[in-house]
């Protein structure tokens, strides 16, 4: 039952939605108690309490659950949830200690993501609630760990949905300028503070891993390289060359520091410029490729992208595939959250009818296990792979 002076606010949610923890605008039936933004909201759904969660009435996503028990967001309710994501990783990858630690909603702390590069940790709060309890975080984590920093990566578009200000700094502790981090073996220099997002892309662990299985003996181009991390991993499988290409010198300049890292800088080449334009270059001076990788940046950002989106993903697939090799492998990646798998499908049905070639799917891949994607909540998959093979 809700008790007086409770700050409550009761729902209906579609039976689909039951297990979702999201809550928007036309979901709201009553709001009781006054919350203010990032307050903690009781939740019932009728007179069924169904949880504790963030309110925010200046986001379409009016409330978070985060817990369907009644918890309280406090130091105990951290630890417990960032103990059990890190034994989660710790069952999928034993060897490994750098990963996403937290993915929101995944690890039922929605809001939040958190990942841990050796004793470093980078924060993200996406929610009002959560931004107003990260000293809760810092503290929940330095009790689990031996932290040697926290820094705060919030300079993203979505935090202004919330209402939050863009920004990025130290939390606490201190972070060095570089960290060399473990994925599979290979060894990578992250720079958090100057690095694109966190740093390092943890989602394509498991793309990564399959490039370097299927390379030895052949020539790999590695398009939107960034720091270098899919043509390390294609030399040390084997590859006899891997050709990089990124438009961000500093980038590059990373990426060459890793390949001496993992000792296959004699087979690395990195090249600076506009990946569209390199690679009609290429295909203009007849270069060819056994292995093309593909890993842009999000081009759909939001819905009203998606038709600029979906041109920008057919072009550069379609140059990709215009420069391998019979029997050729492309991988070729999407972290744009709304290109579904059937929309990535027809703009590779469409990229390959107008290259003139042949391919059969001998592969789907998508986000690693530090990435988990959960049922209930379908945005939480936001990764996909396709590998093809020319025929």
């Amino acid at each position: 039952m809700v008790k007086g002076e409770e700050k409550v606010v009761v729902v209906k949610r579609k039976p689909s939605k039951k297990r979702h923890f999201w809550c928007y605008r036309d979901e709201i039936i009553q709001v009781k108690g006054n919350p203010q933004k990032g307050d903690v909201v009781s939740v019932y759904e009728g007179e069924k309490f169904i949880g504790k969660g963030f309110w925010n009435p200046a986001s379409s996503v009016r409330l978070r659950i985060f817990s369907p028990e009644g918890e309280d967001f406090d130091v105990p309710f951290l630890k417990k949830r960032i103990l059990t994501a890190y034994q989660h990783r710790k069952a999928l990858l034993p060897e490994e200690e750098d990963f996403r630690l937290v993915y929101g909603e995944s690890d039922s702390l929605p809001g939040v993501v958190i990942d841990k590069y050796q004793n470093c940790f980078v924060l993200q709060t996406y929610s009002y609630g959560a931004d107003l309890r990260k000293d809760k975080i810092i503290k929940a984590l330095c009790e689990i760990f031996p932290v040697q920093g926290v820094f705060e990566k919030n300079d993203f578009s979505g935090r202004t949905v919330e209402g939050l200000e863009r920004k990025e700094g130290l939390l606490y502790g201190e972070i060095p300028e570089e960290v060399i981090i473990s994925e599979n073996g290979a060894k990578f220099y992250v720079n958090i503070k100057e690095g694109q997002k966190t740093g390092y892309y943890f989602d394509q662990r498991l793309t990564r891993r399959r490039v370097r299985e299927m390379s030895a003996g052949k020539e790999v181009l590695d398009v939107f390289t960034y720091t270098g991390s899919f043509s390390i991993n294609a030399c040390l499988g084997g590859a006899k060359s891997s050709l990089g290409i990124d438009g961000s010198q500093w980038a590059l300049n990373l990426a060459r520091k890793n390949a001496e890292l993992n000792k296959v800088s004699d087979r690395c080449q990195f090249l600076l410029g506009n990946a569209f334009n390199l690679l009609r270059e290429l295909y203009r001076a007849r270069r060819r490729f056994d292995i093309v990788v593909l890993d842009p940046p999000p081009f759909i950002k939001t819905l009203k992208d998606k038709e600029d989106g979906f041109r920008g993903y057919r072009d550069i697939n379609l140059q990709a595939m215009r420069l391998l090799r019979s029997g050729g492998i492309l991988f070729t990646s999407t972290c744009s959250h709304y290109f579904f798998w059937q929309d990535f499908l027809e703009c590779l049905v469409s990229a390959a009818e107008d290259a003139q070639r042949d391919f059969r799917i001998i592969g789907r891949l998508t986000q690693g296990p530090d990435h988990p994607i959960i049922l209930s909540m379908p945005e939480s998959e936001y990764l996909r792979c396709f590998i093809l093979e020319v025929y």
